[in-house]
């Protein structure tokens, strides 16, 4: 039990060193995609029909998804 327990602890700084190492450590970007997405929605909000306005409402979530994509991904 001792030697699993003194393991352990040898073993604590290299897992804590890899995740750091390995995380990817940079601010959120879920703020930008929904100011970008209040801005779309309030672009389309002020087309002259509804069927436009629709269509642009739509537009704007799919951009936000794509938006989201490339933040967790990266790419």
């Amino acid at each position: 039990m001792k030697a699993t327990v003194q393991r352990l602890l040898w073993m604590m700084p290299i897992v804590l060193t890899t995740l750091v190492v390995f995380t990817d450590a940079r601010p959120a970007q879920a703020q930008t995609c929904f100011r970008e997405l209040r801005n779309c929605f309030g672009r389309a909000a002020g087309r002259d029909s509804w069927w436009r306005m629709w269509a642009d409402g739509l537009d704007c979530e799919l951009s936000l998804g794509e938006c989201a994509r490339r933040s967790i991904i990266g790419r």
